[in-house]
């Protein structure tokens, strides 16, 4: 069975904002929009429009230096530039552009690239639940793997230099 990809026939009808163009990312868009409106989270499939890196907070929180969320956002979109979703204070998901799992090389994190992660609606910027510490704010950016590999670098040899 072949993975289902967004056609770049009805790409105009995602939109100029990032809403549309994250909805466009399954096959069904008005599904995604009820279940932002009734959930605040959609599920999305990785693979179409983009791919995640899910990170342990503890590794965020070391290469920031941080743990204040009024500058953790802040921070990772300096570094990152691009959208950052929290699940509550066990997870970070930047999403990266499909395709970069065989790079991945990082001692902390999991790459994924198969299978679905929720998202919440672009307007959910703060607990509770799933929200964007960094926002999704134009259609199609995304944080580049490199940046995100090497921040995961820097946090995971930090927090063993904490622990030893």
């Amino acid at each position: 069975m072949q993975m289902w990809r967004p056609r770049p026939d009805i790409e105009a009808d995602a939109g100029t904002d990032p809403s549309g163009w994250l909805a466009y990312a399954h096959r069904s868009p008005g599904t995604v929009s009820l279940e932002w409106t009734e959930r605040n989270v959609a599920v999305l499939p990785l693979g179409t429009r983009f791919d995640a890196v899910r990170i342990p907070v503890e590794i965020i929180y070391a290469a920031l230096g941080t743990r204040n969320r009024a500058v953790v956002g802040p921070l990772l979109e300096l570094a990152l530039r691009g959208p950052v979703i929290q699940d509550s204070e066990r997870w970070f998901y930047p999403l990266v552009p499909v395709g970069g799992a065989a790079d991945w090389a990082a001692p902390a994190g999991t790459y994924l690239a198969r299978g679905w992660l929720g998202v919440p609606r672009v307007d959910q910027l703060a607990p509770p639940g799933m929200y964007w510490c960094v926002p999704a704010r134009e259609p199609g950016r995304l944080c580049e793997l490199s940046r995100v590999a090497a921040l995961v670098e820097s946090g995971f040899t930090r927090s063993q230099g904490a622990s030893s």
